[in-house]
Parts: C-alpha cells; structure tokens; sequence
C-alpha cells in the first residue's frame, strides 16, 4: 500500500479551477509506482480518500493576488487555520479539508502546491497561460512526489 499520495482539487467545467484534476490526470498516463494518484475534484468526501497515507500533495488552484500562473508552494503547517485569507476556490476550504483529515488519522506531513488561475470560468480547458505553464507545474508536483517517496526508504 502506498504511504504517498498525490491529490488534485478541482472543477474541470471553471478552466484553471480544475488545474489539480487536469494534474491528475497527466500523472495517471504515466504510471508511477508507489505513489497514490487521488482525483478529489470537488468532493466534500475529500478526506476520507487521504486516510492510511503519511505523506501528501496536494495540487490546487490557489487566488491568493499573484500574477496567473505563479506557483505557490506550503507546507500544511504553514497556513493558519483560522486565516481569513482565500486560498483555494472551493466552499469547504482545502485547509480545514486537510485538518479533518489529519484528525481522523490521515498524513501527517503534507506539501500544498497552489496555482495562481488566470480564468476561472465555463470551460474545460485551461486558460493559455497555464496551459504554457504546465509542464513546469506537472515537472514540480513529480518532483515533490519524488522528494517524498525517497524519505520514505531513509
């Protein structure tokens, strides 16, 4: 059983507010091994699908006042439940999703990887800049994957 999982957050119908789940969905072509691939789109069931692993990444669609297509990149420990900043578009904040789960005996180190939209509306494809901007995006969530699976044989 995989001790790793990656996470996408998403709605694929609001273009760039399903980058996590169009993540998801590259990193299944390329059958990666040890790694749990979770597609969360905009499940309120999110953190039951996270529950047996200690270590997660979470990719996600993140307003937080930057240019469109910056990466931000948190530890879970870093963001403060109570903030009053927006982070992630969805109703039920990925923060407080992420602090259920670890409640309920869910991954205990988590990496968040937040992705500046440029559109946030219908559509299913993602706007021209995060389209440009992908292959980074999809070469730094492998990477953190990577990161943790290597401390996980340590």
């Amino acid at each position: 059983m995989a001790e790793v999982g990656i996470v996408g957050v998403g709605n694929l119908l609001l273009k760039d507010e399903g980058i996590g789940v169009h993540v998801i969905q590259a990193l299944e072509k390329l059958e990666i091994e040890g790694v749990k691939l979770i597609d969360a789109g905009t499940s309120p069931d999110f953190p039951f699908f996270v529950q047996g692993l200690k270590k997660l990444v979470v990719i996600d669609a993140a307003q937080m006042g930057g240019q469109p297509g910056v990466v931000y990149k948190f530890t879970l420990s870093e963001l403060e439940l109570e903030s009053k900043e927006t982070f992630s578009l969805h109703e039920i904040g990925l923060i407080e999703n992420l602090k259920l789960a670890q409640a309920l005996g869910g991954p205990r180190e988590v990496t968040i990887i937040g992705v500046e939209p440029a559109e946030v509306n219908w559509g299913l494809e993602l706007s021209p800049i995060l389209r440009e901007k992908f292959p980074q995006i999809l070469n730094l969530v492998l990477e953190e994957g990577n990161a943790l699976l290597r401390t996980e044989t340590v």
